[in-house]
């Protein structure tokens, strides 16, 4: 490769980086705007500092124990590439998925700033709206204790919206204990068997979080009929995907 088609490409890798870098920096912090930044800032500094780091690997690569650190790095990078790859397409594959005969909706949780639905958690319950417009035998968990900076419970902040919005009183289920997707599931569950239902029901979340919120619902033995996810804001969307990432990789270890 020429002198100028690498510095071409090592530029385009530099400013794709420092683009996805800000990107990921533009919805409020979670788990995925450290990952974000940190993965962006090394692909950044790699494209700027290439040659001097492919001295520092010709130099390691001299010695037994710089081969072995070499191929540890390299095959560590390769396995996370490829397992993001493998979630990517899984989350993608899982954005919506037909929806057939529905007994139940559950809307999963999301932040509520005071006593009012965030933006996407109001996206969420704005299609779980539609799915229980479409059924209206069906009724509706709605799923989400409450955490820091929330006045309210996310699950009654979440009635509140959509009784407001015409929804029957009667239909919603408040579960207001969980603090996580996996607790989502487990207490819901527990709610909807009070009531015999096990089966019919549709998960009502964002889009990249659909694969995750199909495991939970397999995982507490219940059969979804369908997904329907709602809107993510697109300045917010590679955050959210990013941190999705580290929240499949730590499904084994229970968190």
């Amino acid at each position: 490769m020429s002198k100028i088609l690498s510095y071409i490409l090592r530029s385009i890798i530099a400013m794709a980086a420092l683009v996805m870098l800000v990107w990921v920096n533009l919805n409020f912090v979670t788990a995925g705007t450290y990952i974000g930044s940190a993965l962006f800032g090394a692909i950044f500094l790699a494209a700027l500092l290439w040659k001097p780091i492919c001295r520092l690997i010709k130099y390691l690569w001299r010695g037994l124990a710089g081969k072995i650190a070499v191929i540890a790095v390299g095959g560590f990078i390769a396995v996370c590439a490829v397992m993001c790859a493998v979630f990517s397409v899984n989350m993608a594959v899982y954005m919506e998925k037909p929806i057939d005969d529905t007994r139940a909706v559950i809307v999963l949780g999301c932040q509520v700033k005071g006593e009012n639905p965030s933006s996407m958690l109001a996206y969420r319950l704005i299609a779980a709206e539609e799915v229980l417009n479409a059924h209206p035998e069906a009724v509706c968990v709605v799923s989400g204790g409450q955490g820091n900076g929330e006045d309210i419970s996310e699950a009654e902040a979440m009635y509140r919206f959509l009784v407001d919005r015409g929804v029957d009183e009667s239909r919603i289920i408040k579960e207001d204990k969980s603090v996580s997707t996996r607790e989502n599931f487990r207490f819901s569950t527990a709610l909807l068997a009070e009531r015999g239902i096990t089966d019919g029901v549709v998960v009502v979340t964002n889009n990249f979080h659909q694969f995750r919120a199909d495991i939970y619902a397999k995982e507490n033995g219940l059969k979804t009929v369908g997904h329907h996810s709602s809107k993510t804001p697109l300045r917010n969307i590679l955050n959210y995907w990013i941190r999705e990432w580290a929240a499949i990789m730590a499904l084994p270890f229970g968190i």
